[in-house]
């Protein structure tokens, strides 16, 4: 379901940023910032990734009962998704460009099903997008841990994805034009 929801956002950001800025090529890239040996994972400056950072159970939503498969009930779940402005140095107003174009695009669209998007999968019942605020510390600590230096970005809480194992698929959908 992850794999399905994050692909069909950076889609739509793509969309969302040609339309706005004219731009000729994708800009959205969905990955790692840095791979796991440390070296920086898009080899193409002037992009903006997409990364989850953390996954985390909503206690908002508990489930009872079974889900529509006859088995446990689904796990409802939280996406920390980051977008990072990869923008070479002297790019670095447009890098804060597409940062604000992420934050208004959610702000514009901040809740998304099958009505709103139809490139959702059908198990996407409803999820929403919000900007998560997170302190210097543990900025610093979160960029840290990537392995990166700081870029300009920002990350949203992606609420709520009901998970069972009845609507999780083994087919990725293929992503075109994105260049890494």
């Amino acid at each position: 379901m992850i794999h399905e929801l994050l692909p069909v956002v950076a889609g739509e950001l793509n969309d969302f940023f040609q339309a706005r800025f004219g731009t000729n090529e994708d800009k959205v890239v969905l990955g790692n910032i840095v791979e796991q040996d440390g070296t920086i994972a898009v080899q193409e400056p002037n992009k903006l990734i997409v990364s989850l950072i953390n996954i985390e159970r909503d206690g908002s939503k508990m489930g009872y009962g079974t889900n529509s498969y006859g088995g446990p009930p689904p796990v409802h779940i939280n996406l920390y998704v980051m977008f990072g402005a990869y923008f070479e140095q002297n790019n670095y107003a447009e890098a804060l460009k597409f940062i604000s174009g992420v934050v208004g695009f959610f702000q514009a669209n901040p809740i998304w099903d099958s009505s709103t998007c139809p490139e959702l999968d059908d198990h996407v019942s409803s999820t929403s997008f919000e900007v998560f605020n997170i302190d210097f510390r543990e900025l610093s600590n979160l960029w840290a841990t990537i392995g990166a230096k700081y870029i300009p970005s920002v990350i949203y809480r992606v609420r709520t994805l009901d998970m069972d194992e009845g609507n999780i698929h083994d087919d990725i959908p293929a992503i075109e034009g994105i260049t890494i």
